[in-house]
Protein backbone atom coordinates (compact mmCIF):
# COMPACT_ATOMS: atom_id res chain seq x y z
CA UNK A 1 0.00 0.00 0.00
CA UNK A 2 1.10 3.06 -0.32
CA UNK A 3 1.03 6.81 2.19
CA UNK A 4 -2.32 7.82 0.64
CA UNK A 5 -3.83 4.29 1.09
CA UNK A 6 -2.32 4.48 4.80
CA UNK A 7 -3.52 8.12 5.13
CA UNK A 8 -6.99 7.79 3.99
CA UNK A 9 -6.95 4.60 6.27
CA UNK A 10 -5.90 6.25 9.51
CA UNK A 11 -8.62 9.18 8.55
CA UNK A 12 -11.53 6.71 8.21
CA UNK A 13 -11.02 5.10 11.24
CA UNK A 14 -10.03 8.68 13.44
CA UNK A 15 -13.82 9.32 12.15
CA UNK A 16 -15.19 5.89 13.04
CA UNK A 17 -13.71 6.56 16.28
CA UNK A 18 -15.57 9.83 16.65
CA UNK A 19 -19.02 8.68 15.29
CA UNK A 20 -18.82 5.86 18.22
CA UNK A 21 -17.63 8.95 20.45
CA UNK A 22 -20.97 10.64 19.65
CA UNK A 23 -22.95 7.27 20.63
CA UNK A 24 -20.87 6.91 23.79
CA UNK A 25 -21.38 10.84 25.09
CA UNK A 26 -25.58 10.58 24.16
CA UNK A 27 -26.15 6.95 25.77
CA UNK A 28 -28.52 5.92 26.34
CA UNK A 29 -31.88 7.68 24.55
CA UNK A 30 -28.99 8.57 21.17
CA UNK A 31 -30.89 11.65 20.63
CA UNK A 32 -27.95 14.24 19.19
CA UNK A 33 -28.37 17.56 18.51
CA UNK A 34 -28.32 19.32 15.62
CA UNK A 35 -24.51 19.86 15.72
CA UNK A 36 -24.05 16.43 16.63
CA UNK A 37 -26.27 15.80 13.38
CA UNK A 38 -23.90 17.93 11.55
CA UNK A 39 -20.94 16.12 12.91
CA UNK A 40 -22.16 12.74 12.10
CA UNK A 41 -22.95 14.01 8.71
CA UNK A 42 -19.49 14.92 7.71
CA UNK A 43 -17.78 12.44 9.47
CA UNK A 44 -19.89 9.88 8.17
CA UNK A 45 -18.64 11.14 4.67
CA UNK A 46 -15.27 11.67 5.13
CA UNK A 47 -15.17 8.11 6.12
CA UNK A 48 -17.49 6.64 2.84
CA UNK A 49 -15.33 8.74 0.70
CA UNK A 50 -11.79 7.66 2.17
CA UNK A 51 -13.14 4.01 1.87
CA UNK A 52 -14.44 4.09 -1.58
CA UNK A 53 -11.14 5.81 -2.91
CA UNK A 54 -8.99 3.09 -0.85
CA UNK A 55 -11.25 0.35 -2.35
CA UNK A 56 -11.01 1.87 -6.06
CA UNK A 57 -6.94 2.72 -6.06
CA UNK A 58 -6.45 -0.86 -4.23
CA UNK A 59 -8.85 -2.99 -6.31
CA UNK A 60 -6.64 -4.80 -8.78
CA UNK A 61 -4.32 -5.87 -5.77
CA UNK A 62 -7.21 -6.76 -3.90
CA UNK A 63 -8.60 -9.04 -6.38
CA UNK A 64 -5.13 -10.23 -7.09
CA UNK A 65 -4.68 -11.41 -3.69
CA UNK A 66 -8.41 -13.01 -3.64
CA UNK A 67 -7.32 -15.24 -6.85
CA UNK A 68 -4.00 -16.23 -5.17
CA UNK A 69 -5.83 -17.47 -2.20
CA UNK A 70 -8.09 -18.93 -4.14
CA UNK A 71 -5.45 -21.04 -6.28
CA UNK A 72 -3.86 -22.06 -2.94
CA UNK A 73 -6.81 -23.31 -1.52
CA UNK A 74 -7.39 -25.40 -4.81
CA UNK A 75 -3.94 -26.72 -4.51
CA UNK A 76 -4.59 -27.72 -1.01
CA UNK A 77 -7.94 -29.48 -1.81
CA UNK A 78 -5.89 -31.26 -5.12
CA UNK A 79 -3.52 -32.36 -2.51
CA UNK A 80 -6.16 -34.31 -0.14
Amino acid sequence: MDENTVNRTKAALNALIDIEQLWIENTPDYKLSTQDMLILKKRLEGTINNVTKIYEENKPALLAAEEEIKKMHAGKKKNK
